[in-house]
């Protein structure tokens, strides 16, 4: 099967995950999806806004036959997130 066969979590998904939504900025770029021959994950970037600073973080899920269960997350070091890549909500 093909990853291009498969659903992906939604936006809403994603922000769920977050305790507190009116700390959410917007996504940056689109979801990506990884798969190697023992996992699929799904990896979503939002940035938010910690303790008055603009941070980025890695939302990720990870498919489960057809569903798509939320694994963690995690702080993104990658730099080279543009600011035309953020989508404000």
């Amino acid at each position: 099967m093909s990853i291009t066969s498969f659903s992906k979590p939604s936006d809403t998904e994603v922000l769920h995950k977050f305790i507190n939504n009116s700390n959410i900025i917007g996504f940056v770029g689109k979801g990506i999806v990884v798969q190697n021959e023992n996992e699929t994950k799904y990896i979503r970037t939002v940035k938010i806004k910690l303790n008055k600073e603009e941070v980025l973080q890695k939302v990720i899920f990870i498919k489960n036959g057809v569903k798509w269960l939320f694994k963690s997350i995690e702080n993104d070091t990658n730099i080279n997130h543009s600011k035309e890549n953020i989508l404000v909500k």
